[in-house]
């Protein structure tokens, strides 16, 4: 007569499989939450990113509708900036328009310029794409940086800092003065 031993507590153990999926998801939870967050944090980093390119661009847009600009109406051009930004912060938003003639000897040279934050003035040679303007034509330039730091902090630890230039041709006139920039 062979008698059966009864199993021990390990092959128990080993064979039961209730409570299986809870254990696979308290394995996989963390990793889904952290995917979850990461994609949260980086969509709204992009959506910055966006409207900084966006801010920056409608900064040059308007200026380049002009027939002549002032030092006022370039500032109260910087806030409309500030309010394409929104819902972000436009604290650490710095935009700056350049008002740029190429010689006839073939050098861009900067005709005024004004900037507000961390983008001051600019003056001097300023380096153009090839082809964008031709000996004596004038051109604006819109520069926009913004620091972007995300609310979560998570994934996208630190600061992060967005810039953009746009080039538009003054759509009124071949150059655009401005006497108090």
């Amino acid at each position: 007569m062979s008698r059966r031993r009864a199993p021990g507590f390990f092959q128990r153990f080993g064979g039961d499989l209730s409570g299986s999926s809870a254990v696979e998801f308290a394995i996989i939870a963390p990793v889904i939450v952290l995917i979850y967050f990461g994609l949260a944090e980086f969509c709204q980093a992009y959506m910055a990113q966006r409207r900084m390119g966006h801010a920056t661009s409608q900064v040059a847009d308007i200026v380049a509708q002009y027939q002549t600009v002032n030092a006022t109406l370039v500032d109260n051009t910087f806030a409309l900036g500030g309010i394409v930004l929104a819902p972000f912060s436009d604290s650490t938003l710095s935009l700056r328009v350049t008002s740029i003639t190429r010689g006839t000897d073939g050098v861009a040279r900067v005709v005024w310029s004004r900037g507000n934050g961390t983008l001051g003035k600019r003056a001097g040679v300023v380096t153009v794409p090839a082809g964008l303007i031709a000996n004596g034509e004038n051109i604006i330039m819109s520069e926009g940086t913004y620091a972007y730091t995300s609310p979560l902090g998570q994934v996208l630890p630190g600061t992060r800092t967005f810039s953009h230039t746009y080039w538009l041709r003054p759509r009124l006139v071949n150059a655009i003065p401005c006497n108090d920039c």
